[in-house]
């Protein structure tokens, strides 16, 4: 039996593979909370695990308590993936691979796996934008800021304006246009992250020739679906399909 496991910034997110299948699958915030995110996680993992395979963007001493906790079972291997040059029929369009978020890396594997041609949106703490052709040539990405970083700078930088949720549903026609000072921020952040979203996708289409397919995950996916004028297909658990990607490859020594 094989552990997946997506380390965020904020949310830890597991499943088991069963043969193809992703099962069992959980998640727990870990910000300012690890070690009751952690003891969730242990409870969920079988003590019975050949490998545990990760993808972690929160730092090195959440990694050690991750080897940590899956070390403590007898025979158990913990992998750390990396993003590299290549893997998997897809080449990095960073010249140092290592500067690129291995949860956007693999992500981006997971997309062409299924799709050939793709664009894979991530909406978590900071928004991200990857591309990559039929060919496997990762073209590119963004980071964003998301709508509450957004909404925060605003607040943190000008006078009068004070802390702001972003919106949550889309409005419709005019309704656009906040009424308050609220509605006003918390629209104009949505809008502004969707309206650069959406221009990426159709940059990226232009150049291809053709429409890629787009992958919508995240702990906002739902609540940015509703924002973006593109087509998406929501999968929230597409750094867990990656990551099974390389549960098929042989243990490395």
């Amino acid at each position: 039996m094989h552990a997946l496991v997506d380390i965020g910034n904020t949310r830890i997110k597991w499943a088991l593979l069963d043969g193809r299948q992703l099962v069992a699958r959980g998640s727990a915030v870990h910000r300012e909370a690890l070690e009751a995110a952690l003891a969730v996680l242990d409870t969920a993992l079988p003590l019975a695990l050949e490998r545990v395979i990760v993808a972690n963007v929160a730092g090195e001493h959440v990694a050690e308590r991750v080897r940590e906790l899956a070390g403590s079972r007898a025979g158990t291997r913990v992998e750390f993936v990396a993003t590299t040059a290549e893997r998997f029929g897809v080449t990095c369009a960073y010249a140092e691979p290592s500067r690129l978020g291995v949860d956007r890396w693999v992500a981006l594997l997971a997309a062409h796996q299924t799709a050939g041609a793709g664009c894979v949106i991530n909406a978590g703490t900071a928004v991200t934008f990857d591309a990559v052709d039929a060919s496997g040539q990762h073209l590119g990405g963004l980071i964003l800021p998301s709508a509450r970083l957004i909404a925060s700078a605003l607040d943190r930088h000008t006078k009068n304006i004070g802390a702001t949720a972003p919106a949550v549903g889309a409005p419709a026609g005019l309704e656009l246009l906040g009424k308050s000072t609220d509605a006003a921020v918390g629209n104009g952040a949505m809008l502004a992250l969707a309206a650069a979203l959406d221009r990426a996708v159709v940059t990226v289409a232009r150049t291809l020739g053709s429409q890629p397919r787009v992958y919508l995950s995240g702990g906002d996916a739902a609540t940015l679906r509703g924002w973006l004028e593109t087509g998406v297909e929501v999968r929230a658990d597409l750094v867990l399909e990656g990551l099974a990607l390389f549960a098929t490859e042989p243990q490395r020594d």
